[in-house]
């Protein structure tokens, strides 16, 4: 954020506060948006109305972080702000490294995925809305999570076998 007065730094899951509430002070422009190179595969999520530029009537996304053995959620239009579904993170980053799964590549098993997805739906906080209600926003997150976990897990081990075929 810049003003004035100089420029500050806040992190993403401290810059909203609220429905249409923001850690901008009324002086304050954002002047750059900082996000770290991602190292791994990321897919994103989204049910509307159709693709083009509409508000969703909810939105998921994830992100693999080899290098960090760690998992990265976003959820958008299922609480008043978007939100990471941070005990799905713990309990993935904990599945996967005592499973092993970083290491060997073997296939994410559907009850880790199903947990996983469980705990999505969970951190959400939707609203009935003209767009959905707040019940078919939390199903249609944990869909949205089983299946971007499938495909962001299916493009790590592709890539790993690329990499160990190369070596």
């Amino acid at each position: 954020m810049e003003s004035v007065r100089g420029t500050r730094m806040i992190p993403i899951d401290e810059f909203y506060k609220g429905v249409k509430r923001n850690a901008l002070e009324p002086d304050e422009l954002i002047r750059a948006v900082h996000v770290k190179k991602a190292d791994g595969p990321q897919q994103f999520s989204k049910v509307g109305t159709r693709n083009a530029m509409v508000i969703a009537v909810c939105a998921f996304g994830l992100a693999l972080h080899p290098e960090t053995r760690t998992v990265r959620t976003g959820i958008g239009s299922a609480a008043p702000t978007p939100i990471r579904a941070k005990a799905a993170e713990e309990f993935l980053n904990a599945a996967l490294e005592e499973g092993g799964f970083w290491d060997n590549g073997k296939i994410i098993t559907p009850s880790v995925a199903k947990q996983f997805a469980d705990l999505c739906s969970a951190a959400c906080n939707p609203i009935d809305d003209v767009r959905g209600t707040a019940s078919y926003r939390r199903h249609a997150v944990g869909v949205m999570a089983r299946r971007t976990l499938t495909w962001t897990w299916e493009s790590y081990r592709g890539a790993r076998r690329v990499t160990e075929g190369a070596a």
